[in-house]
């Protein structure tokens, strides 16, 4: 099943139902209920918040080739558009996926994260705005602006995983 359309459409929605739970728990966090939240984090352990990034970070590239096939390769943009307000759904709740004690063995992510969390969370603001544009151009039907937009979004991914992650 798993080389099949239908497999993979139902990974990928297990994985979209999945990112959902972790969005929703991330703007539960951040909606000001603090003390709640804090004791709900409580319960997560820190691989199994590595494990959520990293299932949230697979998503992410599903959606880049998204945008990637409709800009490259002619394909619909509905699906850029559809992938780019993903992708800024995920830039505003990526920040609250890097908790404090989640930099655990294993991981990609520096220190930087935690020791410069107003720089990580303003690259994360910048590639939000980004992601939004690529929606915004691509709901246009510009497919040579969208893959403009696109290439700018890149290069805030780039941005950040130079100064954020291991290589």
């Amino acid at each position: 099943m798993e080389g099949t359309v239908a497999g993979r459409l139902a990974i990928f929605g297990a994985a979209g139902i999945a990112l959902g739970a972790l969005a929703a728990f991330a703007a539960y966090a951040q909606e000001g209920q603090a003390a709640d939240a804090a004791s709900a984090q409580v319960t997560l352990k820190a691989q199994e918040i590595v494990a959520a990034r990293r299932a949230a970070y697979f998503l992410s590239t599903q959606a880049v080739g998204q945008i990637k096939a409709a800009t490259e390769e002619g394909g619909d943009l509905r699906r850029a558009e559809a992938g780019g307000r993903m992708l800024a759904n995920w830039a505003k709740v990526l920040p609250t996926m890097f908790p404090e004690g989640s930099n655990v063995e294993g991981t990609r992510a520096l220190d930087t994260v935690w020791s410069d969390r107003a720089g990580f969370e303003a690259r994360a603001a910048d590639y939000q705005r980004a992601a939004s544009e690529v929606a915004r151009i691509a709901a246009e039907g510009n497919r040579e602006e969208t893959a403009k937009a696109f290439m700018a979004m890149a290069a805030t991914c780039h941005a950040c995983h130079t100064a954020y992650r291991k290589e």
